[in-house]
């Protein structure tokens, strides 16, 4: 093992994820931390999961009265499925914490670090990923953010515009300029009041962002990083021989015929090929950690994808263009687009590192090397012929052959809502 200095690995690549779990009240504080500081954040927390789960309450409270008209009852669809994700993923986040921190020390073992060589710069290319990573959370915060917000200022307007000497103009109501249709616990009849509501459940509807954009944040910072390493691994196989050769302080240029007339270097090209083949087999088990945790949860949000984006289709469908529910339909259709996308993208990336893999270890050099490399090198090729993946529910790879699934699914739906709605 090499240490960071001579590697160039940065010291910690999940830090953004830490500082988003912190600010979503979810992190774990140290007790060397004040208790006065700590019962703050306690009461951050619980205020936090408190509103999440009332907002929620309020929301069956509407999708129950939905049910009495089938059109308002296809279109809350997306809303409530949406709520109930919530719920799993804030359960996920609480109460499987300890799985969350192992995969990411594995994926940070500085046991399997390497040193440069020539264009092999893991360390380099670890911190450009580090700020990929910072980047890639930051943008699926402002995703969720950002639809929420749209629909609050497309509402205020409409709201603003209809509305004169503090009363709604016409017959008109908040109700027809709410984005969201969910049970109110306060008057909303006047244009002021409105405003109050169209707040409140901007502040609640991002609430329940932030728990569903921390889980999916972290699901797929955990695919890229092991398909990240799967990359440098596949370099480590390739430049083995050299970073032997320099190790051993011998001429790089140099060509052995046989390693085993070599005792030492030979001893140091089998000792580096299983350092090589436990960070594979690490890997692979971090491959099977990420399956365990987050199988079913990729199977209950695919499939809720398809309601919600048909949901979504339906309800824009049933208001007008200049509806603020309109505008505030579709850009929640492209938020779960968004999402489902990301999760498709990254999974794929596993499958396509993994599977260079098999070349990457034939072009090690090997021609020369003892037999008891080329046995094991042998067996790591014939392991690495079925591409790792993530499924989705142990039925089907996560890959982007999903999305296109999803997509036709969410169309077949929505013409299903439609034949419904005109029932």
């Amino acid at each position: 093992m090499c240490n960071v200095e001579e590697t160039g690995y940065p010291k910690e690549i999940f830090s953004s994820v830490d500082r988003l779990i912190f600010f979503c009240g979810l992190a774990t504080l140290s007790k060397d931390v004040h208790w006065v500081l700590r019962a703050v954040y306690s009461i951050y927390n619980y205020t936090l999961i408190a509103n999440c789960m009332i907002f929620i309450i309020f929301e069956l409270i509407a999708f129950r009265r939905a049910l009495e008209d089938v059109p308002t009852f296809l279109s809350q669809i997306a809303m409530m499925f949406t709520h109930v994700i919530c719920m799993v993923k804030l359960w996920m986040l609480i109460y499987r914490k300890e799985q969350v921190a192992k995969i990411k020390a594995k994926l940070q073992n500085k046991h399997f670090e390497y040193v440069s060589i020539d264009d092999f710069q893991p360390g380099k290319k670890m911190h450009k990923e580090t700020l990929f990573i910072k980047f890639v959370s930051m943008f699926i915060f402002a995703v969720y953010v950002i639809v929420g917000i749209l629909g609050h200022f497309t509402a205020a307007i409409m709201v603003n515009k209809n509305s004169s000497s503090g009363t709604f103009s016409g017959n008109v109501s908040c109700q027809s300029f709410i984005p969201y249709n969910f049970y109110y616990p306060f008057n909303t009849s006047t244009p002021r009041k409105c405003h109050y509501a169209l707040i409140y459940m901007d502040i609640n509807l991002d609430i329940c962002a932030f728990y569903i954009a921390l889980l999916d944040m972290i699901f797929v910072l955990f695919l890229h990083v092991l398909a990240i390493q799967l990359n440098i691994l596949s370099k480590a196989f390739i430049t083995i021989r050299k970073r032997c050769l320099r190790k051993m302080k011998m001429d790089l240029n140099i060509r052995l015929f046989r390693d085993a007339d070599h005792k030492e270097f030979e001893q140091e090209m089998y000792s580096e090929l299983v350092h090589c083949t436990k960070h594979l087999c690490l890997l692979i088990g971090v491959r099977q950690d990420i399956e365990s945790l987050f199988s079913f949860i990729t199977l209950f949000q695919v499939t809720a994808s398809l309601l919600i984006s048909a949901s979504c289709l339906f309800a824009a469908a049933t208001v007008p263009v200049s509806s603020p529910n309109f505008f505030s339909q579709l850009q929640y259709f492209s938020a779960i687009l968004s999402q489902i996308f990301i999760y498709c993208w990254f999974g794929n990336k596993i499958t396509h590192a993994s599977s260079e893999l098999p070349t990457a270890i034939y072009k090690s050099d090997w021609l020369g090397c003892s037999r008891r490399f080329k046995q094991a090198m042998l067996m790591s090729m014939k392991r690495m012929e079925r591409p790792l993946y993530v499924s989705i529910g142990k039925f089907t790879p996560l890959s982007l052959s999903t999305l296109l699934a999803v997509l036709r699914g969410s169309f077949s739906y929505f013409t299903l809502f439609q034949r419904a709605g005109q029932i």
